[in-house]
C-alpha cells in the first residue's frame, strides 16, 4: 500500500511539474509570498521575540498576533495569484504574474478575510500544543494539535479556488470546500492530498538533515564545515518549499475543476485525480 500510495504521490508530482516547467512564472507566486513575509518579520516578528526576551509577554503576543495575521495576507494574495494564473494557463488562456496580482486584489477582501480565519486557527493549534512542556500530556497535545493541523488542511484545500474563481468569502468557500470533499471521496478521509511527497523526500528532508548536521558540528567548534552546511540545507529547504507551494497552488486548481465539474485538466486521468486523496479501505 506504501509503495502505491508513494507510487502516485511522484506521478502527480511529475505532473504538476510538467505544468509549472511549461509556465515558469508561476514559481513567481511562492517567491513573492516568501520575499513578502519578510515584511511582518522585521517589522512584528523580531520586536515579539525581544519582547518575549524581556518578560514583556503582553506586547510580545500582540506582536506576533499582528505578524501572523500580516503574513497570511501575503501568503493568501500571493496565493489567490498562483490560482488565478494557473486557471487560465489550465484552460488554455495566456496569464502572468500581474494578472495573478491582479485578480488577488480584485479579491482583497475575501482573502483577508480567509487570514483572519487562518490566523485564529493558528492561535488555537498553538493553545492547543500549550508551553511545549515535557511529559505525555504534552505528547497528546502535540499529537492532537498536528491532527487538527491535518484535518484542517484538508478540508481548507479548495478554499482559495472557491474564493477566486467562485468568488464567493471565504465562510462560504470553507463550507464548499468540505462539502465537496465529502461528496467527491465520501467521510472516509484521512492523511492528505498526494502532492509534493517526492520534493519534500529529495529536497526537504535532506535539507534538515543538513542543517541538523551543519549545527552539531557548529557546536563542535567546526565553524569550517559546520557554517556552510546550515546554509546550504536553508537554502535547499527553501527552494522546497517553495517548489511544494507552487505544486500544491496548481494542483488544487486541477483538482477544483475535477472535483466539481469533472473536468480533466494538465494531463491528468480519471483515475489519478480520483486517487488523488488518501482514504480509507
Amino acid at each position: 500500500m506504501a509503495r502505491g500510495s508513494w507510487g502516485k504521490s511522484k506521478q502527480l508530482t511529475t505532473k504538476s511539474w510538467g505544468i509549472v516547467k511549461e509556465n515558469r512564472y508561476l514559481l513567481a507566486f511562492p517567491v513573492l509570498g516568501f520575499v513578502g513575509s519578510l515584511i511582518p518579520l522585521a517589522i512584528f516578528w523580531i520586536p515579539a521575540a525581544w519582547f518575549y526576551a524581556n518578560d514583556n509577554y503582553v506586547p510580545g503576543t500582540i506582536a506576533a498576533v499582528i505578524g501572523t495575521f500580516a503574513t497570511q495576507i501575503i501568503i493568501s494574495i500571493t496565493s489567490g495569484g498562483l490560482v488565478a494564473s494557473a486557471d487560465e494557463e489550465l484552460a488554455g488562456r495566456d496569464a502572468s504574474v500581474g494578472h495573478g496580482i491582479g485578480a488577488s486584489f480584485a479579491r482583497l477582501f475575501p482573502l483577508i478575510g480567509w487570514a483572519l480565519i487562518q490566523t485564529v486557527v493558528s492561535i488555537i493549534v498553538s493553545l492547543i500544543r500549550g508551553n511545549n512542556q515535557s511529559g505525555a500530556a504534552s505528547v497528546v497535545r502535540n499529537i492532537a494539535a498536528s491532527g487538527i493541523l491535518a484535518m484542517w488542511s484538508l478540508i481548507t484545500f479548495f478554499v482559495v479556488p472557491f474564493i477566486m474563481l467562485e468568488r464567493v468569502g471565504p465562510i462560504t468557500a470553507i463550507k464548499e470546500s468540505s462539502k465537496l470533499f465529502k461528496a467527491k471521496w465520501g467521510l472516509q478521509i484521512y492523511g492528505g492530498v498526494r502532492i509534493g511527497g517526492f520534493v519534500a523526500l529529495v529536497m526537504i528532508l535532506p535539507a534538515i538533515l543538513l542543517i541538523i548536521l551543519g549545527v552539531f558540528l557548529t557546536l563542535s567548534n567546526i565553524w569550517a564545515v559546520g557554517i556552510p552546511l546550515i546554509v546550504i540545507g536553508v537554502i535547499a529547504f527553501s527552494i522546497g518549499a517553495l517548489l511544494i507551494a507552487t505544486l500544491r497552488g496548481i494542483f488544487s486548481v486541477v483538482l477544483f475543476r475535477f472535483a466539481k465539474d469533472g473536468a480533466l485538466e494538465g494531463g491528468f486521468t480519471e483515475d489519478e485525480l480520483a486517487g488523488a486523496v488518501r482514504t480509507k479501505a
